[in-house]
């Protein structure tokens, strides 16, 4: 077989076993969902565990929820407990919100997932976390919490690191928003954990009243 007619069928036959991995992007209300962040100076290299949109009483879409982790992981138990990077990304998709108003929600979700012991010994350091949460995002722009081992929470807001905040069980607590017996939604669980794909649901909302 001449090389001429060998380049043409093999350059094909790549582009189908390509194609799959191109196809596989996740996208979420338009917004591309990176699957990796590349490792830095400030952390090591990030994949993505899993992604859901946040939709308040069923109506209105919130926030892109994005948890990346060094390693995947699926159960819940396991994912918390794990002491290695972990980053939950609040991607803001109303046209605007308050900082303060999303660090607060997260505050009163905190509450269902903790006894009165857990809560009052984390209270001064939640205070801080909502402290942390100036000023207001707008669609699009990004806010997250990354534990960082050994350290602490570390929180930023719109690219700019606001503070960290020690105590992996402050960590584990914010993560259990999003994963812990009652999480922000079940759906939205089983989605960040990568149980289950995400799919556009069926909002209520209009048009325009994001």
């Amino acid at each position: 077989m001449k090389r001429s007619q060998l380049f043409t069928r093999i350059v094909p036959l790549l582009f189908l076993l390509l194609l799959p991995f191109s196809s596989s992007a996740l996208t979420i209300d338009g917004y591309e969902i990176p699957q990796v962040i590349p490792a830095t100076s400030q952390h090591a290299e990030l994949k993505l565990n899993g992604a859901a949109m946040r939709i308040y009483y069923g109506v209105v879409d919130t926030y892109i929820g994005k948890l990346y982790v060094e390693n995947p992981i699926s159960d819940e138990l396991a994912l918390v407990e794990a002491d290695e990077y972990k980053r939950m990304v609040f991607q803001v998709v109303m046209k605007r919100i308050s900082g303060r108003r999303m660090a607060k929600a997260m505050y009163d979700a905190l509450q269902l997932n903790l006894s009165t012991e857990e809560a009052l010994n984390l209270e001064e350091r939640l205070q801080l976390m909502v402290d942390m949460f100036e000023g207001s995002l707008k669609k699009g722009q990004e806010g997250y919490i990354e534990w960082v081992p050994g350290v602490g929470s570390r929180i930023v807001i719109k690219g700019e690191v606001k503070g960290i905040i020690p105590g992996k069980d402050l960590n584990d607590a914010i993560l259990n928003i999003w994963v812990g017996e009652n999480p922000v939604g079940s759906t939205f669980k089983r989605q960040v954990l990568g149980l289950e794909e995400y799919q556009a649901p069926k909002s209520m909302r209009k048009k325009g009243r994001r």
